[in-house]
């Protein structure tokens, strides 16, 4: 139990100076942020992929600065090992009414070793959107799988971390062009859902937590010769995790 102590104090200063003072609270609040660090971003414009339309990417998903000091001590935390890592995103447009647009999205990570970390992801999307001219709205909803095995409460044993997730926003963004370059800034609100535990290796101590958070997110689409697409985004869940995200995909048609 010693472990799992230690563990709960160091994320509760991931948490910041609003972390509650219980040590359920610092349990709990700990694995909802590792949990909304795996959720499924828009990271795109609403309406983005007309009917055919694939997009190839790759996610580099960033971890914010996390606070591992525990009294006199300084603990390490994700941020020190796992500043940036990247996910694999794939995205097809799909048949929908004039004026509308729909889309399904696939993520996944397979569970390769990559020094002391293991992480087995999928999520999928889908979203549906209005787009009549240059503005856009739109809905998505998303759902997500992860297992993470990793050193945390012991830099030679590797514990580990489930989490699943799913939610739901509406957004906006309104198209910009400017010849080869096309702009689409937009922004949404939504909420999600996570449910995390932890498994202690050493001591087989199982801490969970579940958690309904609001999401907001802003960002800005650029495409260049319609084709090449990089989208820059900031994701708020306020008073837990306010996160950095880029995202770079080749668009081309499947029809064509």
């Amino acid at each position: 139990m010693k472990r799992a102590a230690t563990l709960v104090a160091l994320l509760s200063c991931a948490a910041g100076p609003a972390a509650a003072q219980t040590m359920l609270d610092q349990q709990q609040r700990l694995i909802d942020i590792h949990a909304l660090l795996l959720d499924l971003r828009a990271l795109d414009a609403p309406g983005a992929f007309r009917l055919g339309r694939l997009s190839l990417g790759v996610e580099v998903i960033g971890v914010p600065p996390i606070d591992g000091t525990t009294g006199n001590k300084r603990q390490i935390t994700a941020s020190d090992e796992t500043p940036l890592f990247p996910r694999p995103r794939v995205a097809l447009g799909l048949p929908a009414p004039r004026d509308f647009r729909a889309f399904v999205g696939l993520s996944f990570v397979p569970p390769v070793e990559v020094g002391d970390l293991t992480v087995n992801y999928i999520a999928g999307e889908g979203g549906f959107a209005y787009v009549p001219g240059a503005l856009q709205l739109g809905v998505r909803a998303h759902v997500f799988r992860a297992i993470t095995r990793s050193p945390v409460t012991d830099p030679v044993i590797r514990d580990t971390f489930r989490a699943t997730g799913f939610g739901a926003e509406l957004s906006g963004g309104y198209l910009l062009p400017f010849g080869r370059v096309a702009l689409t800034p937009y922004g949404g609100v939504g909420v999600t859902r996570v449910n995390g535990d932890f498994r202690v290796t050493s001591d087989d101590v199982l801490l969970t937590s579940s958690d309904t958070a609001l999401a907001l997110h802003a960002g800005v689409r650029l495409v260049l010769d319609d084709h090449w697409q990089a989208v820059a985004e900031s994701d708020f869940y306020p008073g837990r995790l306010i996160q950095p995200n880029v995202r770079l995909a080749y668009l081309f048609d499947v029809f064509q």
